[in-house]
């Protein structure tokens, strides 16, 4: 961020807080997006034992990104047709490696 400026009305300074409560709260909500989108990426990389075992372990992984990226849009911290947009794709790479 540059230089903050400085403000000098009493609802300026609630208004500064408020942004930099809610720019955290969306840089964590962000973040826990990305870091379930890693996980479940790096579980369809790494190769398993039998096809039951991938499904097993990515399924799971597969509903908790779902979950996330939809609260995600939910609260407009990414838009709701990204987040539908990773979901089917996501999905699509899940189905074809526990099918294929």
């Amino acid at each position: 961020m540059a230089a903050k400026k400085t403000v000098r009305h009493k609802s300026a300074l609630k208004a500064a807080r408020q942004a930099l409560k809610r720019q955290g709260r969306n840089r964590a909500a962000l973040s826990q997006v990305k870091t379930s989108v890693k996980n479940l990426r790096s579980a369809l990389t790494e190769k398993a034992g039998s096809k039951a075992d991938l499904s097993k372990k990515l399924i799971p992984l597969l509903n908790h990104v779902q979950k996330t990226l939809m609260t995600a849009a939910q609260k407009k911290i990414i838009k709701r047709e990204t987040a539908a947009r990773k979901i089917a794709r996501l999905s699509q790479a899940v189905h074809q490696a526990t099918h294929a």
